[in-house]
Parts: C-alpha cells; sequence; structure tokens
C-alpha cells in the first residue's frame, strides 16, 4: 500500500517504511535512505524531522560549498552510520582539529600536493621545534589517512608524500621485570591482578580485557574467546565530554580465539565464576573502564618497579616473548589480532643481539 507521491509504505512485516532523498553523489544522482514508523502517520513525522535536518545542513553547507570544508563535512555525513562509533568519534575529531582548520578554508580547485605535503612538513617540524611536544608519527599518519579518503570521496587526484618517519622502538618488560610483575600478582591474586597476567600470557589489550565476561572463558577448551572491547571515545553531540562504549573490537581479525596455557589456567580456574554472564575483572554485571584498570595496574606496577610504563606494554612483552620462543609470526599476528601481518613483523620480528648469536652459532658449517 503507498500513499501517492509520498513514497510512504506499508511493509509485510505491518511497519510503514517512508522513502527520503538522503544526498546527491558527485554524479548528481540521488542517494535514499528509509525511515520505518509503526503507524503511516509515525513515519511521515520521522521522516519530516529528517528532511529538516538534511535541509539545515544543506544551507549550512551551502556557505562553504567551494571549500574543503564542504567536501570533509560531507565525506563525515556519509560515513557516520557506515562505521563503528568509535571510529566515527575518531574522524569526527581529526576532521575539527587538524584538517578544517588548516585547509577548510581552501578552494577545492586551488588544492595541490605542494599545499598538502606543506601542511605535513610544519606538523613534522612543530613536533622537532618543540622537542616532540607536537602530533607524533602515528597521530600525523591517522591524518593523512583521513585526508586521502576525503580526497577519494572528492574525486580528487592530489598525489602527496609524507616525510619518512623513523622506526620507534617499542617498550616491553625485562625479565626481571616481568618475574617480579607476575609474582606480585599472583600474591595478590584478585580478579585486578590475575588480569595483568591474562594480559601478559596472552597478549589482550586493555578494552579487551575490561570486556571480558566469564562466557567468552571456556575452561574446558582452555580458550579465551575476544569478541569485545571498552572504549571511551569523544562525544561529537558535546566535545567536551567523553562517553564509554562496549564496542567490536578493532577489526574483523581481532575477533579470535587465544588458548591458555597450563600457567594461566590455573590462576583463572581459582577465580572461577558461576555466573557467566558476570565481568572478569569486577565478578559483577558492572564493567570496569579501562582508565580506572589502567589506574590500578600502575599502583601495582608501581610495588616492583621504578619504571613507568603503559598497560599496552604487556602486549608488546608477550609479542615479543613469543618471538624469543621461536613462535611464527603468522600464527603470532593471529593471537594479536593483527588486520595484516606486515604489523606484526614491523613491530616485532627484530631480534636482539643475544637471538642473534643463538642462531648463528646454530650454523654447521660443511667444511672441515
Amino acid at each position: 500500500m503507498c500513499k501517492k507521491g509520498e513514497n510512504i509504505f506499508k511493509r509485510k512485516d505491518g511497519r510503514w517504511e517512508a522513502r527520503y532523498i538522503k544526498e546527491k553523489d558527485l554524479n548528481g544522482n540521488n542517494k535514499y535512505g528509509y525511515i520505518y514508523g509503526k503507524t503511516y502517520i509515525e513515519a511521515k513525522e520521522k521522516r519530516k524531522e529528517i528532511l529538516l535536518n538534511i535541509e539545515k545542513q544543506t544551507k549550512k553547507l551551502e556557505k562553504y560549498k567551494d571549500t574543503f570544508q564542504f567536501f570533509t563535512e560531507k565525506w563525515l555525513n556519509s560515513i557516520k552510520y557506515m562505521v563503528k562509533k568509535s571510529t566515527y568519534a575518531h574522524y569526527y575529531i581529526i576532521t575539527k582539529n587538524h584538517i578544517i582548520p588548516k585547509l577548510g578554508s581552501l578552494k577545492i580547485n586551488i588544492l595541490s600536493s605542494d599545499i598538502i605535503e606543506n601542511y605535513f612538513n610544519q606538523m613534522y617540524e612543530n613536533g622537532r621545534v618543540n622537542n616532540n611536544k607536537g602530533l607524533s608519527e602515528k597521530s600525523i599518519r591517522d591524518i593523512m589517512v583521513i585526508l586521502k579518503q576525503i580526497l577519494t570521496y572528492a574525486n580528487l587526484n592530489i598525489p602527496f608524500k609524507l616525510p619518512k618517519s623513523k622506526t620507534k622502538e617499542i617498550s616491553i618488560l625485562n625479565k626481571q621485570e616481568q618475574k617480579a610483575l607476575e609474582n606480585i600478582s599472583i600474591i595478590q591474586n584478585t580478579s585486578y591482578s590475575i588480569g595483568i597476567l591474562i594480559s601478559l600470557y596472552t597478549g589482550i589489550r586493555i578494552g579487551e580485557l575490561c570486556a571480558l565476561k566469564w562466557k567468552d572463558i571456556d575452561l574446558k577448551k582452555k580458550v579465551i574467546t575476544i569478541n569485545k572491547t571498552i572504549v571511551r571515545i569523544k562525544d561529537v553531540e558535546n566535545e567536551n565530554k567523553t562517553i564509554v562504549i562496549i564496542d567490536n573490537p578493532k577489526t574483523e581479525n581481532a575477533k579470535r580465539e587465544i588458548p591458555i596455557n597450563k600457567f594461566l589456567y590455573n590462576y583463572i580456574k581459582e577465580l572461577e565464576e558461576k555466573d557467566k554472564e558476570k565481568y572478569f575483572l569486577t565478578a559483577s554485571y558492572k564493567y570496569m573502564e579501562p582508565r580506572t584498570y589502567y589506574n590500578r595496574f600502575k599502583k601495582i606496577l608501581e610495588t616492583v618497579c621504578k619504571k613507568k610504563y603503559g598497560f599496552h606494554t604487556l602486549r608488546h612483552t608477550f609479542a615479543t616473548r613469543c618471538i624469543e620462543i621461536g613462535m611464527d609470526p603468522k600464527t603470532l599476528s593471529e593471537i594479536l589480532g593483527h588486520s595484516d601481518i606486515k604489523i606484526t613483523l614491523s613491530l616485532y620480528v627484530h631480534p636482539n643481539n643475544n637471538l642473534k648469536n643463538k642462531y648463528i652459532q646454530k650454523l654447521n658449517f660443511l667444511i672441515n
């Protein structure tokens, strides 16, 4: 059933569906959106509200339709419901804080490779002049990736190069520090301290650990399933605030099963909860957010180590130990949940001098 000319239909499931023009693509073709309601009136009112918002947004964008800001904000609108909330918040903050302030006012027809390369060179130079207090190389490369996506969306072919980046050494615990941290974690024998052991022996991220429920730990099969993460993100509706969300892991590869070794199994088993819906760290139905758990981790670490480490150091330490015992990079990449084995290779497959010497000494020369 359809009201003629209104594009409002009654579906087989009993709901009403209202169709509307969401935007036009770069070739002038219509892109449609759909809204649903329990009644014809509800669907119509919902569509009316959306169309009013689109009209307001269109009028706002018309003020600078020939500028790079126009395409940047259109791109943001186009991907808002296609990516994870945390990803969108990350893109939103980068465009608002770094791309629009510097490039947004430029007319699209004057944007060039030289302008973009100069933009990135200034960011790198600012970090050098201010003793690396500017943006990190990772942040600059995140900006680059987003900028390329916007240029593609705007159908602009503007190639550009970044200055060569330096390889950043990862931070890991030495074996004495790791042993001391493991010992204090075992002595305390709380879910918070055993959480440290879990990260040291599985390499899971802090957000994944905070989202871990007992139903994700199969003690019979001796595997931990990672399918959720907890992150704190910027509230794009109120940029002065942040919100905590439970979301899917970083990538599809990050959804994974990790074996539990015999050493770790015993300490997890001691804490086992009957109610599998409870969170591991809190032993309750309320999660602990990463920022809170990180502060608990710091207090435990301070009792055995003078040096300051981030929680991610545990993941780096796990990966480094795996390489040291001879685990192949492909297996390690799957355990870590990396989207590409190249990430594993670039971060961790850099044997130290002791390992190099160990393998060299294994060579047997054929000459007698």
